[in-house]
């Protein structure tokens, strides 16, 4: 009987102590590693986070950027803290990339994926206005019969790079790649004739559609964004070209499964706050709630997708 009591007594006393870890979490200031500098498209949507974060937890919460290494110093700050939730990653799927490739030394199962905070703005592949082809369709079957002809810029070995190998992948089609990191020069290339084909932000790229400098053929987003009813999708043509961009929320690998929830449970709620609402209306993003087996199953298959490009492409890390 005192043996049963006291095993009694230990398992309450575990199951106590595991809930008072989730609920006590954040355990004072947390750190939110961001790899860009400040004023980029991450940093920008990291803090819309941060701010959320701070004012749901009331922790403080402290945005350190980290831009040096193509985001491995940022990434090596998380994968060496502390598990216990107060050190997270804001990061994208290129991460997924440079893992897949080689440049980062460390596999997803090295962090503990907490949740989806947001996304970035929706792209779309744009053409020269004079260009032949009304939509993608319309190019990926000219390119078909024509291989090498046609150029796409990217920025070579990052995830522009990947989004192009998978319509030379899914499609069959042989493209020409030109680096053009930045939007500016994939335009400035578009509109010079040094390339035909470059994705753009979809809120840029009607600007140069109203003004007759560009031509969009598709959406490269997987679901057509009500805010750009102009733009069809990739998929909605028949074309099986998609991307997706979701930024992760990431800590290192060994959080309590408790405060792996809590933490998910809190950007989860960002879907409830109107100033993030109005936060991502004007920084042309959107969120969609994710629990953190979601969260989980969405980056290891993305995790897959990056790693079959990479075979493709022949960028696969040996």
């Amino acid at each position: 009987m005192k043996l049963q009591t006291s095993l009694a007594a230990a398992l309450a006393l575990a199951l106590t102590a595991g809930a008072a870890g989730a609920q006590s979490w954040p355990n004072g200031p947390v750190q939110l590693i961001i790899p860009s500098r400040p004023g980029g498209g991450t940093d920008v949507m990291g803090r819309i986070f941060a701010d959320f974060l701070q004012r749901h937890t009331g922790a403080a919460v402290a945005v350190i950027n980290q831009p040096e290494g193509g985001g491995v110093v940022a990434q090596e700050t998380v994968r060496n803290a502390a598990p216990d939730g107060q050190t997270l990653l804001f990061q994208h799927t290129g991460m997924l990339v440079g893992i897949q490739t080689g440049r980062y030394s460390h596999g997803l199962d090295e962090f503990s994926v907490l949740g989806i905070a947001q996304s970035y703005p929706p792209q779309v592949y744009a053409v020269a206005p004079d260009a032949p082809w009304q939509t993608m369709r319309e190019f990926v079957d000219d390119a078909r019969a024509h291989p090498g002809q046609y150029t796409v810029g990217v920025s070579l070995g990052q995830a522009t790079h990947f989004i192009a190998g998978t319509i030379m992948m899914n499609e069959g089609v042989d493209l020409r790649l030109v680096e053009a990191s930045a939007e500016v020069d994939k335009v400035a290339g578009i509109q010079g004739g040094h390339i035909t084909l470059g994705n753009l932000g979809a809120g840029s790229a009607r600007q140069y559609v109203t003004s007759g400098d560009m031509r969009v053929l598709c959406m490269v987003d997987p679901v057509a964004d009500p805010d750009y009813p102009e733009f069809q999708t990739c998929l909605d043509q028949g074309v099986n070209v998609s991307w997706i961009a979701p930024l992760l929320v990431l800590g290192p690998a060994g959080i309590d499964p408790a405060v792996a929830e809590t933490i998910n449970a809190a950007i989860q709620a960002m879907g409830d706050d109107p100033q993030v609402a109005q936060s991502l209306a004007a920084a042309d993003s959107s969120f969609v709630a994710h629990s953190l087996a979601e969260a989980n199953a969405i980056v290891q298959q993305e995790d897959q997708h990056i790693a079959e490009l990479a075979r493709h492409l022949g960028l696969a890390a040996q």
